[in-house]
């Protein structure tokens, strides 16, 4: 049974967001593996240690995925488990000394570790240099040893580091504990911003769940999981898609402004998630082509969320980027209207299916286009934008004006 599908079904009842519970569980697994698979990219070794942040009004049930995930890591017991609040010093001494088990299993000698902050805002108590320290955790790939000296106390030697974290916050308290230089400075970039802002459904919880699948279920399969190592491999398809999805992305990231650096980052971020759903499907560490596919989809559904939290810090206006890259795709665009379907394809970058709609619902509010729900061919229905003929003439009154005073300035 694939682990993260399982985790839905057992979460189907619960009112938070699916997309919480699915990184839920990827972050997971990304805990109980550590730095035992890899792959090899010639240039570096990638582990699948992920940083998570579910951000989402108050109310909207943040606290389950991470206390699921939590509980999981717990159960597979390979890995110290950080939550509540806790120093960044604390955090680091913790994980440079060896821990010997309970149960009698081998002793803890290397630096991993799991942090699972339902208040992320209130885990680490405040200093200025904690989401700078994480931001260095992070990249595990790089570091044999990681060393940081504590005040009146020897240094803390930290053996092949690897940490996955997955925390939830609301978007005010973020703004609190993220200052603005975490933002450009890595940080964010790093981490997979999960946003949502509707609940999954409303249930009292008067009424014993439907599904049949229990929490001891997901321990069986988190456990199994824990056990596999080894480097991953790649089918011939899924590298296929890869190269493909790389070549395109290479050729518009340079017209992609982005703040935050997570484009600059997003190759490992599809690989590090396309690990975890390969582990999730299989023990055969085979990176296929539905792996990648799906890695790369859900990947280019945060990076919304990772620019909206960075244009909360700045003050600027949520949609106005996704505004003016919507309404210059309806000018240049011949037909002067797309798909909303098309539209999510071509610019995840800049806005995912929510922020779109939000987009659409207020240029049609000031009546700068109309939406209609258009049918093709093979009797599919999506929603159209259509840009209305007085913003287009507008757009080229503004053109000749400008060529006007172009040529008059020729002239002197």
């Amino acid at each position: 049974m694939n682990f993260v599908e399982a985790v839905l079904r057992y979460t189907k009842e619960s009112e938070s967001p699916r997309k919480y519970f699915y990184w839920s569980a990827l972050a997971s697994i990304a805990g109980v593996v550590k730095n035992n698979v890899y792959l090899d990219r010639y240039k570096y070794i990638l582990y699948p240690n992920i940083y998570v942040l579910l951000v989402g009004r108050s109310g909207l049930r943040k606290g389950p995925p991470v206390s699921l995930a939590r509980g999981l890591v717990e159960y597979v017991d390979n890995t110290r488990v950080f939550s509540g609040r806790i120093t960044i010093e604390g955090l680091i001494v913790a994980l440079s000394d060896a821990v010997t088990k309970e149960n009698g299993g081998p002793p803890l000698q290397s630096a991993t570790g799991f942090i699972a902050a339902s208040e992320f805002a209130s885990f680490i108590v405040h200093n200025p240099e904690a989401l700078t320290i994480l931001t260095d955790l992070y990249d595990s790939q790089y570091y044999n040893q990681w060393i940081y000296t504590l005040k009146n106390s020897p240094p803390a030697i930290l053996d092949r580091p690897c940490i996955t974290m997955i925390g939830a916050s609301n978007e005010a308290h973020l703004k609190d504990c993220i200052p603005e230089n975490a933002i450009g400075g890595g940080f964010i970039a790093r981490t997979f911003i999960i946003y949502a802002d509707k609940k999954a459904g409303i249930n009292p919880l008067t009424r014993p769940p439907a599904s049949t699948i229990t929490v001891k279920d997901l321990e069986k399969l988190i456990f199994e999981i824990s056990k596999i190592r080894g480097g991953f491999k790649w089918t011939d398809d899924g590298r296929d898609l890869y190269e493909d999805w790389y070549q395109k992305f290479s050729e518009l990231e340079e017209s992609k402004e982005d703040s935050t650096g997570t484009l600059e980052r997003i190759h490992d971020h599809i690989l590090k998630t396309a690990m975890l759903v390969s582990l999730a499907r299989a023990p055969d560490k085979m990176l296929m082509k539905d792996d990648v596919e799906e890695a790369i989809r859900a990947c280019q559904d945060f990076i919304p969320g990772a620019k909206r939290i960075a244009l909360g810090q700045t003050g600027k206006s949520i949609s106005a980027p996704g505004t003016a890259v919507l309404l210059r795709e309806l000018i240049t665009n011949p037909e002067h209207k797309i798909s909303r379907s098309k539209a999510l394809e071509k610019y995840w970058a800049h806005f995912d299916f929510g922020e779109l709609d939000r987009i659409a619902e207020s240029l049609f509010a000031q009546r700068a286009i109309t939406i209609q729900l258009v049918k093709d061919g093979d009797g599919h229905q999506d929603t159209y934008y259509f840009l209305q003929p007085k913003v287009l003439e507008k757009f080229e009154a503004k053109q000749r004006s400008r060529a006007a005073r172009s040529d008059g300035d020729s002239d002197v």
